[in-house]
């Protein structure tokens, strides 16, 4: 056995007998079904070394052979074949209440408990008050165990496994029914262990936790390895698996679970690959969905009735949602009917406006229409403008298609077209879109993770100022993370993140400063610099200034910058570079080559887009950004 692990396991298997019906035989006496026994393997042919100081988290679906693999490591029970080798003293905590006798006292099960891990009573009588304390129960310490409650035990057994100075913990699901100081308590608890060399391996369905408390993580499907690195990594790649499989989501659903439901129904709506499109079964499905709770579902199934002349049985759906916060089904109880005169009139008025071809204009009436929406048939109408809108080159469109997309509003559930759009938005520099989709990319949960990508946009954001992006820049390079660790350059994006919300505070310092008569040129010229490296193009340009007025060379790169904000979208940016000193030609080929169209004020509220004070609107050439 290598030194270095804790636990090997080499070629294991494990199968059980099961009963299942036998569709060769006939019913028997009373129409009972048939049935004949059949081995199901529950472990294939799993090998795994587990390194000492270790948090090892084992995930998978229900009956993918995580507790069973988790009992033979605590040899409760055999492999049919294969070899396991352990390093050292095991603890487990396999089953609530598992070796507590059920009459005696929680200090008596201490000794119990104690004996079984192989220490004498004298060894035992030295640990039993840091036990209590720790399960913080000692209120209830000699009451029997079959008096407490679910925390109780699973403190007390906690308690018990982290004193007894094993080498190896097992910890099966237990730890779930603990609260959350609890929870955390045992988080920290396991961040101790691995750096003082213990080793736990850790099953459970909370991706969170998993995430949280272990160094690596092995995902098993169908009895065999199927993942195997970073915890992170693979949690990620395992939330998407679950969030999007078809076969998944049709399990879940089918065992009631509300939003595997909703998005069942979208499938038999818009005609999955692996479901066809069916009315009938969409209505189904999303009264089942409604029926147990889901906000949306309430929304759409209320239509639905709303639509068929049943207000009536609409209502209580609406009402329900309405009290989760979901605005649409407030402002469905708040309408007169389906449709009053004024709403029709602003529709109509709408798409008037939109028809005249204007890019802001078709955003607007997309817009209207979306907010005023009654049914899918509305929402599949305000799409069409917003697409229209995009197509033409409006990032703030570009970025609600995605958005529509991404939630299957009002056209199919499409997240290749919902990637593919905020890409665009992402490569023409529209900040919401770059924050979006790299902590889509980092997260991994709505796409597939990738770091590299993530990293790419983060450091695309954080060149242009976003604080948030300097940031991420900075702990990925650090970490080596999507990028080759660069502790230079993380210094740098940590540096420029602790004066991110200064930008502007230091052009007005600077500005002010140089009125003074005897004026500090080189704190100027550090303030401009910094509001420059924040993506603040007025510090480009007066730093520039005044290294031209100084007569050095220092305004050549601060020049690359200002070409930079302007082709990522800087509507400042280009306007200062079309009157630099850049010669005339070079200037016109920039500014002609990234916009050919008008800057307007744009001063009301975009949904999932912050606020600004002015938009570029293009005719598709280049980005559209302030």
């Amino acid at each position: 056995m290598d030194p270095k692990n804790a636990i090997e396991l080499r070629n294991v298997c494990k199968s059980f007998k099961i009963e299942v019906a036998d569709a060769d035989k006939k019913p028997g006496l009373l129409n009972k079904t048939p049935t004949k026994t059949v081995e199901n393997k529950v472990i294939d042919d799993i090998s795994l070394d587990v390194g000492k100081g270790e948090v090892l988290g084992i995930i998978g679906r229900n009956g993918a052979g995580k507790s069973t693999l988790l009992s033979m490591i605590a040899k409760i029970m055999e492999p049919d074949s294969g070899t396991i080798k352990r390093a050292g003293k095991v603890a487990s905590i396999l089953e609530l209440g598992m070796g507590f006798n059920q009459d005696m006292s929680g200090r008596e099960n201490i000794y119990l408990k104690g004996e079984l891990y192989g220490f004498t009573r004298k060894e035992m009588d030295s640990k039993v008050d840091s036990i209590i304390d720790y399960s913080g129960i000692r209120k209830y310490i000699d009451n029997p165990v079959r008096t407490y409650s679910s925390g109780m035990y699973s403190r007390l057994a906690f308690a018990i496994m982290v004193n007894v100075d094993s080498d190896i913990m097992l910890v099966d699901e237990i730890l779930s029914v603990g609260d959350a100081v609890f929870r955390i308590k045992t988080q920290q608890h396991f961040k101790k262990l691995a750096k003082s060399g213990k080793t736990v391996l850790f099953v459970s369905h909370s991706i969170r936790d998993m995430a949280e408390m272990c160094t690596r993580v092995v995902w098993i499907e169908g009895g065999k390895i199927f993942k195997d690195g970073k915890a992170r990594d693979v949690c990620a790649q395992y939330e998407f698996m679950m969030s999007e499989s078809p076969d998944i989501i049709f399990d879940s659903a089918q065992s009631g679970d509300a939003e595997s439901q909703y998005r069942l129904a979208m499938m038999y709506r818009d005609g999955n690959g692996t479901f066809g499109k069916s009315e009938e079964l969409y209505r189904e499905w999303i009264r089942k969905a409604a029926e147990q709770g889901h906000s949306q579902a309430q929304v759409e199934y209320g239509d639905i009735l709303e639509h068929e002349g049943k207000r009536n049985e609409a209502v209580p759906f609406y009402q329900s949602a309405a009290d989760m916060g979901n605005n649409d089904a407030k402002l469905r109880i708040s309408s007169a009917g389906p449709q009053d005169s004024f709403r029709i009139e602003l529709k109509r008025a709408a798409i008037t406006i939109g028809e005249q071809g204007d890019p802001l204009d078709q955003f607007r009436c997309g817009d209207i229409i979306l907010k005023l929406a009654l049914s899918n048939d509305d929402r599949r109408e305000a799409f069409s403008w917003f697409s229209k809108s995009a197509d033409q080159g409006y990032l703030p469109a570009m970025q609600q298609v995605a958005f529509m997309y991404r939630d299957g509003a009002g056209t199919s559930k499409d997240l290749k077209k919902m990637e593919m759009y905020l890409t665009e938005a992402c490569n023409r520099g529209f900040m919401p879109s770059i924050t979006l989709l790299s902590d889509l990319y980092f997260r991994g949960r709505v796409i597939p993770k990738n770091d590299a990508k993530a990293f790419a946009l983060y450091l695309k954001g954080a060149e242009l100022g976003n604080g948030n992006c300097m940031y991420q820049t900075a702990v990925m390079m650090r970490d080596g993370v999507g990028t080759e660790v660069n502790l230079e350059g993380s210094k740098k994006w940590f540096s420029l993140f602790s004066l991110s919300s200064l930008g502007w505070n230091c052009i007005q310092i600077a500005d002010r400063m140089r009125l003074c008569s005897k004026a500090d040129l080189n704190l100027i010229g550090k303030c401009y610099e910094s509001a420059a490296a924040q993506g603040i193009a007025p510090g480009a340009g007066n730093e520039i200034n005044l290294s031209l007025a100084a007569g050095t060379d220092d305004w050549k790169p601060l020049i690359e910058r200002m070409r930079f904000l302007a082709e990522n979208g800087n509507t400042d940016a280009m306007r200062r570079w079309e009157t630099s000193i850049i010669p005339v030609s070079e200037s016109r080929k920039i500014i002609l080559r990234l916009s050919n169209g008008i800057c307007r004020p744009l001063p009301f509220w975009i949904p999932g887009v912050s606020t600004v004070s002015g938009r570029c609107i293009g005719t598709g050439k280049g980005p559209m950004q302030t």
